[in-house]
Parts: structure tokens; sequence; C-alpha cells
């Protein structure tokens, strides 16, 4: 980044200059700010005096856009409230080097603190809006442009490295024609000292939101000693847990653009509860600005886990995509069946890259967020809103219904012509409850979400908190989590639920269930004694019309196969949840099913779900050579190491069991291999190096 001079004339200059893209991302970003009439070329420069905003926030974010392109960054001052209703009528946004820092008043308090760079320079460039009444508007009422210390125009696309490095460190480092991805051997690592550059960190591109001062964190200490101090870190977690997994890729400058890592426990649960994973980017949303995001899923006890962490310096498509490479690496190549992440252009293109049969989803809390932040002048005069856009997207049973319930949003809040929203509903199979409900969706158990990382945030992290403690502060929440969830293991094994009816059903979901799947299994028993059912087709596959005892109660249709004694209900929970609903649950009752038939139980949910028997032999791609084959059969047999080693360490009769039968499969592998190598000795048989005979020289 070229270091200008702060003078307005070269700052309005600098601003000229972009790329044909940056037009697109300004002309939306003045749309969305109602600033369309100024024209696109406005979003960008910088305010004038007279110039009105809709909003409080709209007028910040056109402040910030201007900042991105002069090269400074801008945080909220001073503001002021009425006297009559307490409500804002002034705000004050300033750059971050406004003021001086005070160290003389926590010496007087008598806080002794680390002495720590400081970026206040007493700086006054600064814009204050005030708000202006019939019709309620925010007015520019000061405006100051002038800098007291350079400032630094944002590079807004990374250039194309020559070559990305990958370097991945653990027990799966292997090098194949020129590409970098897991190992077999001793741990690599390309560059001894890697530092981050403010290149590799910001990804500024207008149209993706990424700008420069809300990517960079605002941390006044170097990132690369941060960095350095989080790869020594997971070197030596590494060396202390062969089961450990970590990587890092590193750009042609030698600069860190991504880290990730996994525990073996971490990995070890992905086989079992892998099918349904989230991509937890809840950093962003934070005023934190950690660039810290977690692969996140569901235990058999409803709890949540973890199946690897990141830090995402670089968010660009060729990031992403070696990071969802690195993962499935660290995971044994297994796909999961459902992946939940939030908004992403450049997510979305990696996903589809290297997961093209996962079903990609988008969190419908992000939706929501989403919904708030796009639309907060609709929000601050219609409080409904809210609640209204939540129906829609988690009440509406049918396609129909959801589309009577955005219909009915859209004209009632005069949003038909908002582009924003329409984007979103072109991409409504990805994030509405109705079209995710007919394949398997454990979050969707309402009682028992999986809890995001928000609370964890804002317990363990501050703007001054270094990576390095961050970290390790998360790995002691994990470690809480595996002890929780052991306690659940010694729940479910060691005392038995109180059963609240004689039915043979409940006592065999008792019996098969963790304690709390069966919970939630009970309670939907439970309230299958409220609804009555009404037969309207008979045959050999009767459908019943299921609906609660009270008037204007939702009703559903269950269809009963009365040969293979197999019913299906409208609600399709057992389809998303993997548990019985109360509607089937109704139809068992009256026509006589007594049990739960295998396929009414999912394995992810019962006790037995981790204790499994050895996994199948797994798939390899066509085309693979032979060292390629080898490395994969490696890391295939690591993970069923780890595995068998957590089993195996149970108790004491578990371990000498263990041993006794590692032995004799360690006898069957060498025979086997004697007996490879004899069936086949031209692969094995190296040609012996030419002699060649001894010169002798003649006397003369």
């Amino acid at each position: 980044m070229a270091e200008q001079s702060s003078t307005e004339a070269e700052v309005r200059e600098n601003l000229t200059v972009g790329r044909e893209g940056d037009k697109e991302g300004d002309e939306a970003l003045g749309l969305r700010l109602g600033l369309a009439s100024t024209g696109a070329w406005a979003v960008g420069k910088p305010p004038s005096m007279g110039m009105e905003f809709p909003t409080p926030e709209a007028a910040r974010e056109f402040y910030c856009a201007y900042a991105d392109r002069a090269g400074f960054a801008v945080r909220t001052d001073k503001s002021r409230r009425s006297r009559r209703d307490d409500s804002f009528i002034m705000r004050r946004f300033v750059c971050t080097r406004e003021g001086f820092h005070r160290p003389e008043a926590e010496a007087a308090a008598g806080k002794l603190k680390r002495r720590r760079l400081t970026i206040r320079e007493g700086c006054m460039a600064m814009v204050e809006v005030t708000r202006k009444e019939d019709p309620e508007r925010w007015v520019v009422t000061k405006f100051v442009p002038h800098h007291v210390h350079p400032v630094a125009l944002p590079v807004y696309s990374r250039p194309a490295p020559t070559g990305e490095v990958d370097v991945l460190a653990g027990e799966h480092a292997r090098t194949f024609d020129g590409e970098t991805s897991g190992a077999l051997g001793e741990s690599t690592q390309a560059a001894t000292e890697p530092s981050v550059a403010p290149a590799a960190v910001a990804n500024g591109t207008p149209n993706g939101g990424a700008f420069f001062n809300r990517v960079i964190r605002a941390n006044p200490a170097g990132v690369r000693d941060e960095v350095q101090d989080v790869l020594d870190y997971l070197r030596k977690t590494q060396s202390e847990s062969p089961g450990f997994f970590y990587a890092m890729q590193v750009d042609s400058s030698n600069c860190v653009t991504n880290v990730f890592w996994a525990d073996a426990k971490s990995r070890m649960a992905y086989k079992s509860f892998g099918d349904a994973v989230t991509f937890d980017t809840t950093y962003r949303k934070t005023k934190y600005m950690m660039p810290f995001a977690a692969f996140r899923g569901i235990n058999h006890h409803l709890q949540g886990i973890t199946f690897g962490c990141c830090l995402v310096m670089d968010e660009t498509k060729s990031s992403y995509t070696w990071l969802f490479d690195t993962w499935l690496a660290a995971m044994g190549g297994r796909h999961p069946d459902l992946l939940v992440t939030d908004q992403g252009k450049a997510m979305e293109v990696a996903i589809a890259r290297v997961l093209p049969n996962t079903r990609h989803r988008f969190c419908q809390r992000n939706i929501l967020s989403l919904c708030k932040q796009k639309l907060s002048d609709v929000y601050m005069k219609h409080i409904n809103l809210k609640a209204d856009l939540k129906e829609c997207i988690f009440d509406a049973e049918t396609i129909e219904e959801f589309q009577v319930r955005w219909d009915y949003v859209i004209d009632k809040y005069n949003l038909r012509d908002n582009a924003w929203l329409q984007s979103l509903y072109d991409s409504r199979q990805q994030w509405a409850w109705v079209y995710q409900k007919g394949s398997f969706f454990p979050e969707l158990l309402k009682p028992q979400r999986s809890e995001r990382l928000n609370k964890f945030f804002k317990m363990h992290f501050n703007m001054k908190t270094p990576m390095l403690v961050f970290i390790s502060r998360f790995d002691q929440v994990t470690a809480s989590c595996y002890e929780k969830e052991a306690q659940a293991n010694f729940t479910t094994a060691y005392s038995k639920p109180t059963l609240k009816t004689p039915s043979v059903i409940e006592r065999q979901a008792a019996s098969i269930y963790t304690r709390a799947v069966f919970d939630v299994f009970q309670e939907e028993f439970i309230k299958s004694l409220g609804y009555h059912a009404d037969k309207i087709e008979d045959g050999i596959v009767v459908k019943y019309n299921v609906a609660r005892e009270e008037e204007n109660g939702r009703s559903y249709i269950v269809s009963f196969n009365q040969l293979d004694r197999k019913a299906e209900c409208t609600c399709c929970k057992l389809e998303y949840a993997g548990i019985l609903c109360r509607h089937v649950l109704r139809i068992f009752f009256i026509v006589g099913v007594r049990s739960l038939q295998e396929e009414y139980i999912v394995k992810r949910w019962t006790m037995d779900a981790e204790s499994s028997v050895v996994p199948e032999e797994r798939s390899l791609e066509p085309g693979l050579s032979f060292p390629e084959r080898l490395v994969a059969w490696y890391n295939d047999l690591s993970l069923d190491g780890l595995t068998y080693g957590m089993r195996g360490a149970m108790s004491p009769e578990a371990y000498r069991a263990a041993k006794a039968a590692l032995q004799k499969a360690f006898d069957d592998v060498v025979a086997a291999k004697y007996q490879h190598i004899s069936e086949h000795q031209d692969m094995y048989k190296m040609p012996l190096p030419k002699l060649q005979a001894k010169r002798t020289h003649a006397k003369a």
C-alpha cells in the first residue's frame, strides 16, 4: 500500500481510481442506502454539507465506503439524544486515529498495564449528521476531510499470486505434482517466519462487502507475531498428540493466508456425526472482527461438537477452496450430506467445486440478521416486520403457505420493488424451512438447537485479546464440552429415564435412544395422545387426517400401509429430525403397532452411535497413482486407529482385549504383505547398478 498525503485534493484524486466492478458495487450500495438520485459514483466520494440520509446507519456506511477508498478506518464517536423521548438526534463518525491516549489516567487509578502501541494521533477528520423532522431524515451538518497523518489507499483486489503454497503439518503431509496436501512423514513448514502483510489480510472487494477497515482487526500489535505464536502452539500440540492435524497456507510472498487445525476427538466424532455440518463464521457479525471460523455439528446427546477450526484471513474463492479441501483431508475424505453456511459468493463457488454432491443450505438465523441489516429503515418504522419474516421462514408447512406468507409480507410493507428481497426470494430453496424438511437436518430439532459461538465471543474475547490466548481459551471450552459429553454418556448408560405410560413403544425408545433424544421422543409420544384421527381414504394404503383435539388446529395427512405396517406423515419430522412425529405415533396406537421397526430408528441418535464395527473400505477416486493410493490408505487406517485407541483405553479389560486383537491383526497384515510381495515380485525387483571395469595403466 502506497503512503499518500492526506490533503483533500490528493484524496479526491485517489477516489477516482477504480475498476469497472467498483462501479457496480457502488451502485448497489447507493441503491441500498437510498442514494440513487445522487448517482452511482456518489458512493465512495466524500460527503458534503447538506447531504441527506434515511438513517444514521446509512450515513455511517456511506462514510465507511469513502474511508475505504481514502485509506483510513472509521469508528463511532459522540452522539446526542433528545430530552423528549431519549432518541438519537445527532451522530458523529470519526477517524480511528482521533484523540490521544491518556496513560496518566490509568496511572492515577493505580492500574499497571503492559505498554502497547497506540494509534491515536489527534486526527480531526470526521462527519456529523443531525436528525431533521417532517419527513424524518439525517443531514450532514459538519464534515472535516483533513487528516493529521498519512493515509494509505487499500488494494481493492489482491493480485493473483504466481503460485499458492499449501503447507500442511501433522500426520498427513504429501506432495504430488507440485501440490501440497496432507502427508506421510514428519511435519513440514515452508516458512520459518511466516508473516501476514496487510494486502494478504484485506480482501477489499466493494461488492462483496469486505471493506478494508472492516476486515483488518483493530489490533495495534502486528499480525505477524500473533500468527507465528499460533503456529508454534499448533506445532507443540501436534507433537504431544499424534492424532492432532493442522495445516497452513502461504502465498507467493510467504504470507500466511489461512490456518486450519482439528484434534483427534473431532476427527473421530466426524465419522459418526458428520452427516450434517455447520460452517460457523459468527466472527463476521461481531465488532471484534476476529478471523475465526469453525466446522460444527450435533452429537447423539444433542450437544454441539467441533469438527475443526480455522483462521480465515483471506476470504477469496481460492482460500475457501483450500480450506474445504484441507478439512476433507483431515476428516478422512468423507463428504457431509448437508453443509450449512452464511451467504457469500466466494464460499458458494468453493463449496460447489469441492463438495458437488453435498446439499448446501444458508443459515436461517443469518438470513434474519441480513434482513434486519438490509431493511433497517423499514425495521425502524414497522416493529412487526421481524415477526412476520420469522413466521414466513420457520412456520410455513407447505410451499403454497410459504408463498402466501411471503406475498403478505411484501405487500403489507410495500417491498415489491426491493431488489435485495427479490434476490433473497430467488434463493429461497437454500434457506426456507419448507424446502428443507424433506431431508435430514438435525438443527431443525427446535427444542435443542445447536449453539453458535456468539456467547463464547462475548465471554472470552475483546479487542485486545491476542489470537493465541483466544485459541487456547477455545481449546479449554472444547475440553469442557468433551467432559459434558462423557457425563451424558455415563448418565445414559447407568441411569434409566422415567416412563410416563405403560406403552411398549416408550419402553423400547428408552432402551435405545440417548437420554436427550429420548426426552424429545417422549414429548412427541405424550403429545400424540392429544390428537384425533379421521380416516379419509381406505384400501391397502389407509390415509388419516390427524389434528389436535382443539378447534382450528393444523391438520396433517398420515399414510399407513397395511401390508408392511409402515407410515408416512406430511410433517416430515422423521425425514428431517430422525425421530417419529406425534401424528404417526397416534396412528400406531389406533392400528395396533406396538413396537418400532428398524427403519424408524436412526443410529446417530442411539446409545451405540459411536460403537460401530470397523468401517467399510474407503472408496478411492479413479485415476490415482500408486503412491497416492498408499497415502489415502494410510490416512484411512490412521483415523480408524484413533477410534480403536479411544475404545481400547476405556478400561483395563478393554485395553488387554485391544492389545491381543491388535497383535493378531498385525500378524495377519505382515503375512498379507509378504504374500503380496511374492505374488508381485516383478514390481519390487530393482536393477542392480552396473559396475565399470577397473582401468589399468600400462607401464611405459
